[in-house]
């Protein structure tokens, strides 16, 4: 077997982060507030539609929906780790 590395992993990476940032923050802006079910449903949607069906799993979906729904501000950092506000 051969495995070749990708030149434009990189850039992959930073493109898939990007678009998962965009579709989180549309939801915590969008759904701040709203029941958890709600936040949850919404960021299944949003994040899967930004990277061709890739979903985002518990317990970071739970946890990324429990935040917004209490009214926190959500992020992706460019490592993938989702972040709140206190």
């Amino acid at each position: 077997m051969e495995i070749k590395w990708n030149e434009d992993a990189g850039a992959t990476m930073a493109a898939m982060v990007a678009r998962s940032q965009s579709a989180l923050e549309s939801v915590s802006n969008e759904f701040s507030g709203h029941p958890v079910e709600d936040v949850s449903r919404a960021l299944k949607s949003r994040w899967e539609d930004a990277n061709q069906g890739a979903s985002i799993t518990d317990p970071e979906l739970t946890a990324a929906a429990q935040l917004i729904s209490q009214g926190k501000r959500v992020w992706l950092e460019s490592d993938g780790r989702i972040m709140a506000d206190d």
